[in-house]
């Protein structure tokens, strides 16, 4: 090897000054820096049992490292997850901001969280994390809508689990995961929702309130009592009246007459006496008239003064159960809108029980494991062969 790494003389007949085109170039210490393909091949043949017993060995350390690895199970759970659109009139009750963004980084957070882990464990009645098997989510696009995404919960387990077992890890986990980001996307509809129940609350109080009020007042209304009181006593001071117009017509012929016998010289002692009769009469008719006409008074005061409550209170009824119905249905639209907000997670396709175990690869390992070795043999020979012998460097 050393007489073919030795640097060609040149042609005497040759010009000087013309070089040899294949002349060999010189590194500064004297070797020559260029290697034939024979000596590549040389260097590989001296090698290839050893690169054929590191391949082969890696390939045998891989098949047994998959011989050895036990079955497993997998199964997925599918998740969608949507945009909930629940805006509603800027500044009033029902305007709630979701503090929550739900995608596929924010949903894969949820689920991969030590908490939500924690919490299937404990669901599932397990002693560690390790006995759920290896999980992993993976997301993307949704069948519909392009703001729709999908998750999927994968679960892989030991065959020893058993099948049903990957499908029941599988469920749980996804139910779990929802579970926890309706919670994250409901929450500010409770703060929202307190606030319209105290207030809805409130006004129903004030209309059982008024409602209690206006029939407190019925049960003792005497309204109806002072109106036909009114109506007697206007009858009776209508013939009241009557009378005093006769009874003064009487008097007003009386006096004619005691006035005419007066003039003739007849005696007039008892029209005079008739007379002071009538007059009498008359004056008990009149205070009559004047007390009954106090009476209308004080009565007709009253009636206003109960007509007057009776008008605040069926205001007040009128007023409060106008807000107080206003406001229900408004708490009925918040949930609805708060189930639309949880209702955008759910298990679009639930963990089936795998059927065969996972595929091992056995044939890719191996294959990929010789020829990987190989490899590493190969880089070692060529190595061995250059720190050996510098010159083939």
């Amino acid at each position: 090897m050393a007489d073919e790494l030795r640097p060609a003389l040149p042609d005497p007949t040759s010009s000087a000054e013309t070089p040899s085109r294949s002349s060999p170039r010189r590194a500064a210490d004297g070797y020559d820096d260029t290697v034939s393909l024979r000596e590549l091949y040389l260097v590989f043949r001296s090698g290839l049992r050893l690169i054929l017993a590191v391949a082969l060995l890696c390939g045998l350390a891989a098949l047994v490292y998959t011989l050895r690895q036990g079955r497993t199970y997998t199964s997925t759970a599918v998740v969608q997850v949507v945009q909930p659109r629940v805006s509603a009139q800027p500044g009033s009750s029902l305007d709630v901001s979701l503090s929550t963004v739900l995608n596929a980084g924010t949903y894969g957070a949820i689920a991969l969280s030590p908490s939500n882990l924690t919490a299937l464990a404990e669901s599932l009645e397990l002693e560690s994390l390790d006995e759920l098997g290896h999980v992993e989510v993976t997301s993307g696009p949704g069948p519909s809508s392009g703001e729709a995404i999908t998750v999927s919960h994968v679960v892989k387990v030991p065959a020893t689990r058993g099948a049903e077992w990957a499908a029941t890890v599988a469920n749980a986990w996804a139910s779990a995961t929802v579970a926890a980001a309706r919670e994250l996307l409901v929450a500010p509809f409770a703060e929202a929702g307190g606030r319209l129940a105290a207030d809805v609350a409130a006004r129903e109080a004030a209309y059982q309130a008024a409602s209690e009020d206006w029939a407190g007042f019925l049960a003792v209304d005497e309204r109806d009592q002072l109106r036909r009181r009114l109506e007697s006593l206007v009858d009776l001071d209508a013939s009241r009246l009557a009378r005093l117009g006769e009874m003064e017509a009487e008097a007003q012929a009386l006096r004619a007459r005691i006035a005419s016998l007066r003039e003739a010289g007849e005696p007039v002692a008892a029209l005079t006496a008739e007379l002071a009769a009538v007059e009498a009469g008359a004056q008990h008719l009149r205070e009559e008239l004047a007390a009954s006409s106090r009476l209308a008074a004080e009565l007709r005061s009253r009636l206003g003064e109960l007509e007057r409550q009776a008008a605040e209170l069926q205001r007040r009824v009128s007023t409060t159960s106008l807000a107080y119905f206003r406001a229900a249905p408004a708490a009925a639209e918040l949930q609805l809108r708060r189930e639309l907000a949880a209702g955008a997670v759910s298990v679009a396709i639930p963990a089936s029980v795998p059927l065969e175990p996972d595929p091992r690869n056995m044939g890719v390992t191996v294959v990929a494991a010789f020829f990987v070795g190989g490899l590493a043999a190969t880089l070692f020979v060529f190595l061995r062969a250059a720190v050996r012998d510098p010159g083939a460097a």
